[in-house]
C-alpha cells in the first residue's frame, strides 16, 4: 500500500463531500486507505462519512470523542502504510496534492514533509517521535519539533488546496468558527489556552525561522511561500488582556 490517509472531522459537513471527492480524484492510481476519526459531529458529517465508507472499501470511519491530535493518533493506530498522509476535512484539494505526493515519493521518501493543508510522515519517524498528543492547538507544531530532533523534518510551504473554513477562524482563532455554538466557542478558547500551556516549548521556538531553514522545493508549482499562520508569542500581561477581550467577544457574539 502506498499511503495511509489519516484525518479527523468535526462539523465539516459543509465541505466533506467536496473534500472526499477531491482526495479520491487526486489520489486515483495510488494504493491508499482513508481513515477518519469523527469527533461526534452534530451536523450531517456522520451520514456523509458512513455513505462513503459503504461505497468505498478503503474508507475506515471511526466515531470517538477526542481532540484533533488524539483523533489523528487514533487514525494512525489503525493505519498500515509506511507513509502517512495527514489531510484536513475542511480542505478541497487541487491537483497539487497528486503532484506533491508523487514528487515526494520520487525525491525524498525518507523525510517527513509538511505542506500547507497537508503533510506526509514516515511511520517510523512518527513512532520514534512519540506520535500526536491530545491537543487542538499546536498539535501539528508539537510533532514537528520532535521529528526535527531526529533531523528528518522538512517544510514545503505551498497550498495543496482551498480551505473552506472562514479565514477569521484559521489557526488560533479556530474557536470563532460558525461550526460551534457560543458555549462551545468559549470552551474551545479556554482549551486553546490550556494547550498553549502544555506546548510551552513550541511557544518558545521561532517556528518561522525553523521552517525557513528547513524548507525544500519539490518543484510542484510556484516557489514556496511564507508559512501562513501567525504564531507570534505574546508577553504575560498582554496575553491575559487579549484573552479577556477574546472571551468577551465570543460571549457577546450571536
Amino acid at each position: 500500500m502506498d499511503l495511509s490517509v489519516c484525518s479527523t472531522n468535526y462539523n465539516c459537513a459543509h465541505a466533506l463531500d467536496r473534500h472526499l471527492e477531491s482526495v479520491f480524484r487526486e489520489l486515483d492510481g495510488f494504493d491508499f486507505e482513508y481513515i477518519v476519526v469523527d469527533n461526534r459531529s452534530k451536523d450531517s458529517s456522520w451520514r456523509i462519512l458512513h455513505d462513503w465508507s459503504s461505497s468505498h472499501p478503503n474508507v475506515n470511519v471511526i466515531s470517538r470523542r477526542c481532540t484533533m491530535g488524539e483523533g489523528r493518533e487514533i487514525a494512525f493506530s489503525q493505519s498500515s502504510s509506511r507513509h502517512i498522509l495527514v489531510l484536513d476535512t475542511d480542505v478541497v484539494y487541487s491537483p497539487l496534492l497528486r503532484t506533491f505526493v508523487a514528487r515526494y515519493m520520487e525525491l525524498c521518501p525518507s523525510l517527513s514533509v509538511q505542506a500547507i493543508w497537508g503533510a506526509i510522515f514516515v511511520r517510523e519517524q512518527w513512532v520514534q517521535a512519540g506520535g500526536r498528543r491530545s491537543l487542538n492547538t499546536n498539535e501539528d507544531a508539537d510533532l514537528w519539533l520532535r521529528i526535527c530532533k531526529l533531523g528528518t523534518m522538512r517544510w514545503y510551504p505551498v497550498r495543496l488546496g482551498e480551505n473552506l473554513k472562514e479565514t477569521t477562524a484559521w489557526g488560533r482563532s479556530d474557536h470563532l468558527s460558525s461550526r460551534y455554538p457560543r458555549r462551545e466557542r468559549v470552551l474551545r478558547l479556554l482549551r486553546r489556552e490550556w494547550d498553549l500551556h502544555k506546548t510551552r516549548e513550541v511557544e518558545k521556538t521561532d517556528l518561522q525561522a525553523l521552517i525557513d531553514s528547513n524548507t525544500i522545493d519539490l518543484r510542484v508549482a510556484h516557489a514556496p511561500e511564507r508559512w501562513p499562520q501567525n504564531r507570534t508569542r505574546r508577553a504575560g500581561t498582554r496575553h491575559f488582556l487579549e484573552v479577556a477581550r477574546e472571551l468577551k467577544q465570543v460571549w457577546l457574539a450571536p
